[in-house]
């Protein structure tokens, strides 16, 4: 989740210039949504995308523009689609262009805001990143960044509190699902400001739980990391997951018994069973639906296997209604592609299902 961050964290160790690209508004039928983000660095996008086609070309091609300045800027930036870019889209998306260029002596200061913004999604905690345009100002790269949860209310800038405005407003997105989106206000000289706010939502993350660590599951990591979850690996043998050649930095890898790594899961997780063993695949599955407190249950296998593992679950007295939640199969057979990143590709899209209904529910 937020894999933006890693990009953006490492551009910074390195002291390499970049640009942070946002989608903060968009209308009519767009290749992408509200939040999207690229992170660009001189010539390639190191994350992300906005859709792609002639929109994202113009972006990129406006970042590197800012790249080529030697000054950090900030820049709000229309792209009518239809009229303007030849998409046949028809809408319209605004995005938010950031560039960090100069490394001075205040970039610690300037890049806090990263690592408070790191330290939140650690702690699984929701929070507004509001980033304020100063558009009477021409000169230079006069702005601040703001973090702001519940809990805590952090200021990057020579401010000691967020201006009145901003804090009201952050206080009602944080209550709101309506992200990102642009503000404004008169500052005390009554020129206009332009903030940008955008809510991080870390509490609504999907905890997602994957047993077994086999061909299919390390096919399977390569997508589903890039998709807004927490991800739980589990498997009792550790040279399966040294194969995996992936980013593990947002996996939580538990190399346990299965029972073990059944322990520290969340509730309402969504578990796919994946393993080297239909017996284990049983115990999995018998304590998941003893608990009762899944979001999801899948395995792996064929129809036979299981309609025989229902069988057997309402045998031993298990409620047919919570029965009725064991998925297998899981994902979509195909006839003739049958490779693990196949197999992987369709499990993935039963998960993609199930959190684009999930959104849309939060959304009504």
């Amino acid at each position: 989740m937020n894999s933006w961050l890693k990009p953006v964290r490492n551009a910074i160790a390195l002291n390499n210039a970049f640009v942070l690209l946002t989608v903060i508004e968009t209308k009519g039928s767009t290749p992408c949504s509200r939040g999207d983000k690229i992170v660009f660095a001189g010539g390639r996008s190191i994350f992300g995308s906005i859709g792609g086609g002639n929109l994202e070309f113009k972006a990129l091609d406006f970042a590197e523009n800012l790249l080529s300045v030697n000054v950090n800027t900030i820049h709000l930036e229309k792209y009518p689609l239809g009229a303007t870019l030849g998409q046949c889209c028809g809408g319209y998306v605004k995005v938010l262009f950031e560039s960090f260029v100069e490394a001075d002596s205040n970039s610690k200061n300037l890049f806090s805001w990263v690592d408070t913004t790191a330290s939140l999604i650690e702690k699984n905690q929701d929070f507004v990143i509001a980033t304020l345009i100063n558009k009477h100002s021409e000169k230079e790269h006069n702005y601040q960044k703001f973090v702001y949860s519940n809990d805590n209310n952090v200021t990057f800038s020579s401010e000691s509190k967020l201006p009145k405005e901003i804090h009201d407003s952050v206080t009602d997105l944080m209550s709101s699902s309506e992200s990102p989106s642009v503000i404004q206000f008169n500052d005390e000289s009554g020129l206009v400001t332009e903030v940008c706010l955008e809510k991080v939502v870390c509490s609504e993350i999907q905890d997602v739980a994957v047993f077994g660590a086999g061909h299919i599951s390390r096919a399977l990591m390569s997508i589903i990391t890039k998709l807004p979850v927490n991800i739980y690996w589990i498997d009792d043998r550790p040279l399966q997951f040294e194969q995996y050649q992936g980013d593990t930095s947002q996996i939580n890898i538990i190399c346990d018994d299965f029972s073990g790594g059944l322990i520290d899961l969340p509730d309402d997780a969504y578990c796919l069973v994946i393993t080297y063993s239909h017996q284990i695949d049983f115990e999995i599955c018998e304590k998941i639906i003893s608990k009762n407190k899944f979001s999801y249950l899948g395995m792996i296998g064929s129809a036979i296997k299981g309609k025989k593992f229902r069988d057997r679950f309402l045998q031993k007295g298990y409620p047919e209604k919570t029965v009725d939640k064991f998925t297998c199969p899981i994902g979509e057979k195909q006839k003739f592609l049958k490779s693990p990143t196949a197999i992987a590709v369709t499990i993935a899209m039963d998960l993609i299902n199930f959190l684009e209904q999930k959104k849309q529910i939060a959304t009504l």
